[in-house]
């Protein structure tokens, strides 16, 4: 069955901005009346261009394609013969007389994916070959305004340039790896073009490697200075009470070597209540590419008239309103003027000597900060599908589940604006990769000149933003590099020399002149200054006694934390999990049609891009949870999708528990663990992966995890040399806790009322919980074994019975040893009626009744109506329990709601 895709295309690339830093500006988008075309060169093929927009999804609308949606089934190979094909966009448009009275005309192209000639009425203008860079033609000699101008944009096949830019490479030597595992079903040497690395595939994504202009095209004239970016850093000054600011600004000039002299204006205010004004006059001469950067402008603010920006959960995220305003001396022009956000906040990244290695965490304003966050992919396959709704939910649902951070990783993207805007807004720190992954890369001199302009120009446009933390050369390049990943180990000297001209000669001097308020760790992982001493790639890239570690494991217990390593920051880690049968269900033929809905199906296959991955599922669930119900192949594939669901929620609860307990622990000279992000946040495709948040923004169990392992305040039931104990975790330290109590319960799997019920009164997140039990004997002494109970901690309001934390369990044993998990009753008791709550205008409460407790209770709608529930995926060990689901969907009618209702626990799924 093929469903046609209905493409959406972005607000936020589309709207026709207002630069008021130009005399004169049109936006060349589609969203604008301008007619596009896309074409082979023979024209064989020729259909309607969007800008922004690229090739595939100018074809699909175009119904060229004749197999369904682009993420439907195999359409990924199928339709990969668009990537091996060169591609014409070109354009018809007109501009008035008067543009051609203005010093500069500038042709401006934010984003070109990715190499590509460009012509404008017939004469060359230039030529692209990288997706992050902004380029700008002077087009005042070829421009027209009597009659239309002609523009033409001429892309080369991105495959067939990476192959031949690796073959002339490999004459010398080979810059590795050769080509990705067929497992990825993908594309060869993405490390030789400057484009998204995943668009050649990914082991979590298909390949699409697209060409267009992901980005606007603009026109842009002016006579004076224009505004481009700005950059600022802070210096908190304790003993004087002041934020010393420096700022600097980077503008554009419409002639090379000409003097212009003029004054900033920049002005702080709050809600229309000046904080800080200050004027700096000043004389602005542009080089040959006319830029120019201000001299450092200072100023001083006292903390009496500044609340700082501090991270989610950690206090305000404070954004002032600022204007910079710049008047050229003896002008008629108006003023250029340019409105941003600013908010005050310093970055720290400390590595003291330990006993053993050194410690490695942020300080935020002073503040220590544990990071606890996931990592960032990139949303859509297709940049321009990316809509800045949808970049707010994903970053919304990361606020919702307490995380304060986010690590955008080096083979994508470097983000959209307004993705940074939102990140300021939210409190969410970003640690961010330069777009470099897992691979070797050139060090000739033209990739090293269009690395420098791409550095330069991004960390220019977001270096401002107070959400981003630190920057990274690259994603597990040092660790490839030293660990043979690719069969380096032959010339080694040679690959290191080339990872050191890259990442330290090129992206680290850059950094340091751009950006002196951040830290540059050069890769992720990295042994932070150890790597440094040993030359930038370290004896062992990941030593947990030093800087951030990766962590992947799929053989091992992943239920028990002491598989788990103890590092000073966890900055990946992750188990897969099957997509939910509302995402399965568009990219599959409808089940029975065919073996679309067989785990050992082609699609499934194809879909899992991670050699062995779907062996390691099976191999994990069943050693954990069980194997599932043998019925029809359809019935397995269900199941499958549920107990992959649960065990990967589990897996990672256990392993971020395992980090956060670290922040105080010691084990011989380890722990101190200051962050945990876990891989990876969202999904780019319906198929296995390690997300928590599925194609399309649906929640898996994980992200429901992720609100309670991530909370503000924990307890946390654990074993350490067969004792069970109680560890209490407040990140910030017990701040403005209240008192409660904790009740530690011990409970068979075979009856809903606990065994033992033990009070511990007065209790905080800062308090040391003397509770220990050695825990065979005393599971033994109230008649029960590690196969037959469980424990929960509940921490609650001693007047109210408010819970105060989210409820803790520990499973003693895995549930294939269990010997007596019923069959429980769960039941739906009631349905609310709808109400407005501050989550959703479309509320509704669920009440739910249970005879036994039961495991992993799973709540999901039969129709794919958008929301979540309060809570979910759950340990029922009380009779009832009351949901709410917040619905993003009108709900009209109760009982047609209480019908979609769906219930599953782990009991009925397993054998």
């Amino acid at each position: 069955m093929m469903r046609r895709q209905q493409l959406t295309f972005p607000t936020l690339v589309l709207l026709v901005l207002i630069n008021n830093s130009l005399g004169y500006e049109i936006d060349l988008s589609t969203a604008n009346g301008y007619a596009w075309s896309a074409a082979l060169p023979n024209k064989s093929i020729a259909v309607p261009g969007r800008v922004p927009g690229s090739i595939y999804t100018d074809l699909d609308e175009a119904e060229i394609f004749t197999g369904g949606p682009l993420l439907f089934r195999f359409n990924d190979l199928e339709y990969r013969w668009v990537s091996y094909e060169d591609w014409d966009y070109s354009l018809t448009f007109d501009v008035p007389a008067n543009v051609a009275s203005y010093s500069a005309v500038d042709l401006v192209f934010y984003g070109v994916d990715t190499v590509a000639d460009i012509e404008l009425n017939g004469s060359p203008l230039g030529a692209t070959n990288n997706m992050f860079i902004r380029y700008k033609y002077n087009i005042k000699d070829f421009l027209k305004t009597d009659v239309s101008n002609e523009l033409l944009i001429r892309f080369k096949s991105p495959v067939k340039y990476a192959r031949d830019r690796y073959d002339e490479q490999a004459v010398d030597y080979p810059v590795l790896p050769t080509c990705l595992d067929p497992a990825y079903q993908g594309e060869c040497h993405a490390n030789h073009i400057r484009k998204m690395q995943s668009s050649f595939s990914w082991d979590w994504g298909p390949a699409f490697p697209t060409v267009g202009l992901w980005h606007p095209v603009k026109l842009e004239a002016y006579n004076t200075v224009s505004i481009r970016d700005w950059w600022v850093g802070f210096e908190r000054d304790e003993i004087q009470q002041l934020w010393k600011v420096d700022m600097k600004i980077h503008c554009e000039t419409p002639d090379s070597g000409i003097d212009h002299a003029g004054t900033f204006t920049v002005t702080i205010t709050d809600q229309q209540q000046v904080v800080q004004t200050l004027k700096q006059e000043t004389v602005l001469t542009g080089d040959g590419n006319r830029q120019v950067s201000t001299p450092v402008i200072s100023f001083v603010v006292p903390f009496s008239q500044i609340k700082p920006w501090m991270p989610n959960g950690w206090g305000e995220q404070k954004l002032y309103d600022m204007k910079i305003e710049y008047q050229e001396t003896g002008s008629a022009e108006p003023p250029v003027v340019l409105d941003e956000k600013i908010g005050f906040r310093t970055v720290d990244l400390i590595e003291d000597d330990l006993p053993t290695g050194r410690t490695y965490y942020f300080r935020v304003n002073g503040e220590p900060v544990f990071l606890k966050g996931s990592n960032w992919i990139p949303s859509a396959v297709l940049p321009e599908l990316i809509t800045e709704q949808y970049l707010r939910e994903l970053l919304t649902a990361s606020k919702d589940a307490h995380m304060n951070a986010m690590r955008i990783w080096g083979g994508g993207i470097y983000e959209f604006s307004e993705f940074y805007r939102i990140a300021d807004e939210l409190g969410i720190l970003i640690w961010h990769d330069m777009m470099y992954a897992c691979s070797m890369y050139p060090a000739n001199e033209q990739f090293l000149e269009t690395v420098s302009v791409e550095i330069r120009q991004q960390v220019r446009r977001l270096s401002h933003h107070p959400s981003v933390l630190i920057w990274a050369g690259n994603n597990e390049n040092e660790a490839a590099l030293r660990q043979n990943w690719y069969g380096t180990e032959s010339k080694f000297e040679t690959y290191k020399a080339d990872y050191i001209k890259l990442y330290v000669d090129t992206i680290k001097r850059i950094l340091n002149e751009e950006d002196p308020s951040r830290p540059f760790t050069v890769s992720s992982p990295s042994n932070g200054k150890k790597s440094e001493e040993e030359g930038y790639v370290s004896l062992n890239p990941g030593n947990p006694e030093y800087g951030d570690v990766h962590y992947y494991n799929y053989f091992d217990d992943m239920w028990n934390w002491e598989t788990y390593p103890k590092p000073r920051m966890a900055t990946e880690y992750g188990f897969q999990a099957l997509p939910s049968v509302h995402a399965w269900t568009t990219a599959a033929n409808p089940i029975g049609m065919d073996e679309d809905w067989h785990y050992d199906g082609q699609l499934l296959f194809t879909r899992q891009h991670h050699p062995g991955g779907n062996n390691e599922l099976v191999l994990q669930v069943e050693g954990q949870l069980g194997k599932a119900r043998e019925t029809t192949q359809e019935q397995r594939f269900l199941d499958m999708i549920y107990l992959t669901q649960m065990h990967q929620a589990e897996a990672i609860k256990i392993e971020s528990e395992h980090y956060r307990r670290l922040q105080y622990l010691d084990f011989d000279g380890l722990g101190h663990c200051m962050g945990s992000l876990y891989w990876q946040l969202q999904d780019i495709w319906q198929g296995p992966s390690w997300a928590s948040i599925e194609y399309g923004g649906r929640w898996k169990p994980l992200h429901h995890f992720a609100t309670k392992f991530f909370a503000p305040l924990s307890f946390m039931l654990w074993v350490r040399d067969g004792n069970v104990a109680i560890y209490p975790h407040d990140y910030r330290s017990g701040a403005d806790m209240v008192p409660g109590i904790l009740l530690i319960k011990l409970q068979s799997w075979s009856q809903i009322n606990p065994i033992v019920t033990e009070r511990i009164p007065n209790v905080n997140g800062n308090s040391t919980i003397e509770w220990q039990k050695p825990l065979d004997s005393w599971l033994s002494d109230n008649g029960c074994s590690r196969q037959t109970c469980f424990l929960t901690a509940t921490y609650q309001d001693p007047e109210t019975g408010r819970h105060l934390a989210p409820d803790s369990y520990l499973y003693p044993s895995n549930f294939t040893a269990v010997t007596n998990l019923a069959k429980a009753n769960v039941q739906v008791t009631s349905v609310g009626q709808v109400y407005e709550s501050s989550q959703s205008s479309w509320t509704i409460d669920v009440e739910l009744s249970t005879d036994k407790p039961a495991a992993f209770v799973w709540l999901d709608t039969t129709t794919d109506r958008k929301g979540r529930f309060s809570d979910n995926a759950f340990l029922m060990s009380t009779a009832t329990k009351t949901v709410s689901f917040w619905s993003s969907d009108p709900i009209t009618d109760s009982t047609e709601f209480s019908n979609e209702l769906r219930i599953a626990h782990l009991a009925e799924i397993i054998r």
